[in-house]
């Protein structure tokens, strides 16, 4: 019921009304302290009204939060009961998979969060308008940086994949820098070779995006764009943050593709069902 909840709760972060991703948000956040609130409580905390509150419970599925804190009580007594091993001193130990979905959904919405910001609209034009775009990523962002490669490729012409190889960057350098955009998705691990390079195409006049969870390490002349989102409290979200954020590029160039766009994706598509067999 738990992984049932959070995933509701994440919908309407996504689709919900203002007031409703505003509750929603608050409840995936405060998870362990839902057995202490009432609609009232909450209402107070947000600025909203309880029947407003009241609603939203009702499109969970919950006639009153009453229901949710009996719930979240009932989990937590099967996860006790399913779980043979204590923690020293005799407490049960919480269930491991909820905690990774709590945190999953709180990396997924750190990246939702950004797309609520100017920088974010400013870089989905840049990417959008460009006339060649390329992509570097780290070692470590090899299989992302692919994936994100071949589906903007969907979205458009011109996409060059640089990986992490420093003599492919090169090619670069054959590329009008007016009218070019290089990206770098910096998924951990060694920053010298991509601050090298964003340095280098900076000083040959190239426009540079920068994707990073650890935005501290560059600094604020390194890019002259920056989608920087806080790093995780556990370091293994910080890959599925930049993830979570290429997948809502990818959804923002569909929306606002045109109609040479979309017969170009409808293309890809069928092209791919039919290497496919």
């Amino acid at each position: 019921m738990v992984e049932k909840l959070l995933l509701n709760l994440t919908r309407a972060m996504k689709a919900g009304t203002p007031s409703e991703r505003k509750i929603a948000k608050y409840l995936i956040e405060h998870l362990d302290e839902l057995p202490f609130e009432t609609a009232q409580t909450l209402a107070a905390k947000l600025g909203l009204s309880p029947m407003t509150v009241g609603r939203f419970l009702r499109s969970l599925g919950y006639r009153q939060f009453s229901d949710i804190r009996a719930d979240l009580r009932h989990a937590e007594e099967t996860a006790g009961a399913d779980q043979p091993a204590t923690a020293e001193g005799g407490e049960r130990q919480s269930n491991p998979f909820s905690q990774l979905l709590s945190q999953q959904i709180q990396a997924v919405q750190t990246a939702f969060d950004m797309t609520s910001q100017s920088i974010w609209r400013l870089a989905m034009n840049e990417i959008a308008t460009a006339g060649d775009v390329f992509l570097a990523t780290s070692p470590e962002g090899l299989d992302a940086g692919r994936h994100f490669y071949a589906r903007l490729l969907e979205s458009r012409g011109h996409i060059h994949y640089l990986g992490s190889d420093s003599a492919a960057y090169v090619a670069l350098w054959d590329f009008d820098a007016a009218k070019t955009l290089l990206v770098i998705m910096d998924c951990g691990g060694s920053l010298s070779p991509l601050q090298r390079l964003a340095a280098m195409a900076r000083k040959s006049g190239y426009r540079t995006l920068l994707i990073t969870t650890r935005f501290y390490e560059w600094g604020p002349e390194s890019a002259d764009l920056c989608l920087a989102m806080p790093q995780a409290q556990n370091g293994g979200q910080g890959l599925l943050q930049l993830v979570s954020l290429l997948e809502f590029t990818l959804c923002a160039l569909s929306a606002g593709a045109d109609d040479a766009t979309k017969a170009r994706a409808k293309n890809f598509a069928a092209l791919k069902r039919s290497l496919r067999g």
